[in-house]
C-alpha cells in the first residue's frame, strides 16, 4: 500500500496561521508594555497650600477672649506626573477640615478636579469658621505663631464614598500636617477609613 502524500496547506491557512501567531506576539507584547509602565509609574502625591489667612490677627483677634471667625484661603495640588495610567482626582462632596492643636477652626468644601496622567494639577478653595472657641492657651500660642509668622495648621480633606472593597466601603481622607499660613506647599497622606456598621434597631415589641 503507497504512503500517503503529506497534505499541502493552502494559502489560506497559511495566512490564518500567521494571523493567530502575529497576534500572539502583539498579546505578548502588549503585555510586556503593561509591566513595564506599571513598573515605573508612581503614585499621584497631594499637597495643600494655606495662601492666607483673616480673622488671626494677634492684636484684634487673639488678644481678647472673644469667639473667632476665622477665614482660610486653601489650594489643593495633585502631582500625577509620574503616573502613566491613571487619573488621580479629588472627588464629589469633598470637604476640608481646618485644626489647630486639635481645636476646630474652620470648614469648606473642596471643588472636584482630576489630574490626568503625566499631569499637574490645583484647585483653591476656601475654610471659614463662625463663633469658634479657642482654649486660651492655644490662642497664645498661635498669637505668638502668627506676629512671628510661623504658624501652622492641620489639613484633613475628606472624600466620602470613595469606593468599596472586600472588608467594606470607606472613605479617602487626605491628612495634610504642619500646613504652614502663607508658606510653600504641605505634603499630605492618604488614609482609607472604613464606614462602621451600624446595627439595626430592634423592632418595638421585640426581645431581640
Amino acid at each position: 500500500m503507497a504512503a500517503e502524500q503529506p497534505k499541502e496547506i493552502s494559502d489560506r491557512e497559511f495566512f490564518g496561521a500567521c494571523c493567530c501567531c502575529l497576534a500572539i506576539l502583539a498579546g505578548i507584547a502588549s503585555l510586556i508594555y503593561l509591566i513595564v509602565l506599571l513598573s515605573i509609574s508612581k503614585h499621584a502625591t497631594y499637597s495643600v497650600t494655606v495662601a492666607g489667612a483673616a480673622g488671626l490677627d494677634p492684636a484684634a483677634d487673639l488678644s481678647s477672649a472673644a469667639a473667632l471667625s476665622p477665614v482660610f484661603n486653601l489650594t489643593f495640588h495633585i502631582d500625577n506626573s509620574r503616573d502613566r495610567l491613571s487619573s488621580a482626582c479629588v472627588t464629589r462632596f469633598a470637604s476640608a477640615a481646618v485644626s489647630y492643636g486639635d481645636a476646630f477652626l474652620a470648614k469648606g468644601s473642596v471643588p472636584q478636579f482630576c489630574a490626568r496622567p503625566r499631569k499637574v494639577r490645583e484647585r483653591g478653595a476656601r475654610a471659614w469658621g463662625d463663633g469658634v472657641a479657642l482654649p486660651r492657651f492655644l490662642r497664645g500660642q498661635l498669637a505668638r505663631e502668627m506676629a512671628a509668622g510661623e504658624a501652622a495648621v492641620h489639613v484633613e480633606v475628606t472624600m466620602p464614598g470613595n469606593g468599596c472593597d472586600a472588608f467594606g466601603c470607606y472613605d479617602t481622607v487626605l491628612i495634610c500636617s504642619d500646613a504652614k499660613i502663607g508658606g510653600g506647599p504641605a505634603r499630605c497622606r492618604e488614609e482609607t477609613v472604613y464606614h462602621r456598621h451600624q446595627q439595626a434597631e430592634p423592632a418595638p415589641g421585640s426581645t431581640n
